[in-house]
């Protein structure tokens, strides 16, 4: 096997996520078109991330240690609820 590489699923998810930041997220957001009834205005989606950046349920800046979702698109989908337990955050009432 001299010369070849063993494809390791494991070891490509980690390098695909390692390249993964704020920025990047930020960039595949903003890239995405508003759709009456299915992303949240910008305004909503300023509170939202708001909200997601005080929380202590927050990691590494980008993600929701309750859904595992980056917090980012899940804050542009309009119908998307804050997991945290117990609450929604997201909730205006």
């Amino acid at each position: 096997m001299s010369g070849t590489k063993t494809f390791c699923p494991e070891c490509e998810l980690r390098a695909l996520q390692a390249q993964i930041d704020a920025a990047s997220i930020a960039a595949a957001v903003d890239k995405m078109a508003f759709v009456a009834g299915v992303t949240t205005m910008p305004e909503e989606y300023a509170r939202r991330l708001a909200l997601c950046k005080s929380c202590p349920s927050l990691r590494s800046d980008i993600l929701c240690a309750e859904c595992g979702s980056y917090i980012a698109f899940r804050a542009r989908i309009q119908n998307a609820v804050c997991p945290y337990p117990g609450q929604n955050k997201w909730s205006k009432t």
